[in-house]
């Protein structure tokens, strides 16, 4: 097979699961690539924290650069002892999977989505890891009203509505489309989450990088929140923020 229509991080994946398929099969599986599916698609899985998730065209495929945001919750969940996370907009559960085995046993995790289809994939991957997490059906926050959590993960859709074609076309476009400017979600989530967060409770989200400073000014409109940090990938760009209820 001619590898080179394959990029790099796809050929290593590849490379880890070539020994399940015989000549034909990766002949199909060449001719599916090189239409644009993404890999994760044609194979049904990806992996990420380490751990391999199944994924169909009804969930997002878990990026790399969310391996960084998972990492900031887990520092704040250990260092101030939190209790409870949220997983909002969890696709295939990869955040609330990773963070449950990440964590104590007593930390409790729950995961919500508006897709019913997005929720029974991460339900089958929380069974496959043996991760006890509570599955929540909700149109962003609307359906959480009443409880709180320490602090609320998201990788909510931030892709402006332009940028939407390609690879990305095989993806739910509910997953990714944050309107016009790419924060038409996390503006609704910014507004309805300080009722679902404790006193002080933190709320991270994963943004695009070149949102920060239209981010910011938001926040700061607002005034519900103070920003504690923003998280960077390891070319510099900004590909988080991390905010704190105001007390």
């Amino acid at each position: 097979m001619n590898e080179t229509i394959f990029n790099q991080r796809d050929l290593r994946f590849l490379a880890k699961n070539s020994l399940d398929q015989d000549a034909v099969e990766l002949d199909k599986i060449k001719r599916s690539y090189a239409q644009g599916m993404p890999l994760a698609y044609i194979l049904g899985k990806e992996e990420f924290f380490g751990y391999e998730f199944t994924v169909n065209p009804s969930v997002l495929i878990p990026r790399p650069e969310t391996e960084l945001i998972v990492e900031k919750a887990l520092e704040i969940i250990k260092s101030d002892k939190l209790n409870s996370v949220l997983d909002l907009c969890c696709g295939c559960g990869n955040i609330a999977i990773a963070i449950k085995k990440s964590t104590q046993s007593q930390l409790r995790v729950f995961a919500s989505d508006l897709s019913l289809e997005a929720l029974r994939i991460a339900k089958i991957n929380a069974d496959r890891h043996k991760a006890e997490i509570g599955f929540i059906q909700s149109d962003l926050l609307t359906g959480l009203r009443g409880e709180f959590f320490d602090i609320i993960v998201s990788n909510p859709p931030y892709v402006e509505d332009e940028s939407i074609k390609g690879s990305l076309s095989y993806e739910p476009r509910t997953a990714l489309s944050g309107g016009v400017d790419g924060l038409e979600v996390i503006r609704k989530i910014t507004g309805q989450a300080d009722g679902c967060l404790k006193e002080k409770g933190y709320l991270i989200i994963e943004i695009g990088y070149q949102h920060k400073d239209k981010l910011k000014d938001h926040i700061d409109n607002l005034g519900l929140y103070r920003i504690v940090d923003w998280i960077k990938d390891y070319s510099g760009h900004f590909r988080g923020i991390v905010l704190q209820k105001n007390g």
